[in-house]
């Protein structure tokens, strides 16, 4: 299994790879390896922020207009990576 920070430069390489393609998955992948990235380094992420996110992501993987890109996995795995990131930063504060 990948750690958070490869799952971080896989979504952001993900994230070129989307730009001149499709905006929004682009900037949700881009996004998500910001915050992996946050939370690895102890930055603060607030709710609404890191809610805001987690519901872009899930809208556009859970997309039918999206189904034949082939995005699913991947952002899929970001989210597990963001939810067991969250769930061990409460546990620990």
């Amino acid at each position: 299994m990948a750690s958070p920070a490869e799952i971080a430069n896989d979504m952001a390489a993900q994230s070129v790879f989307w730009a001149r393609r499709d905006k929004a998955i682009s900037k949700a992948c881009n996004d998500a390896a910001v915050m992996i990235r946050m939370i690895l380094a102890d930055e603060p992420v607030d709710g609404r922020t890191w809610y805001g996110l987690h519901r872009r992501m899930l809208d556009l993987s859970m997309s039918r207009r999206y189904a034949h890109f082939g995005i699913h996995d991947n952002l899929h795995r970001a989210l597990q990576a963001l939810c067991a990131l969250r769930a061990a930063g409460e546990t620990a504060g």
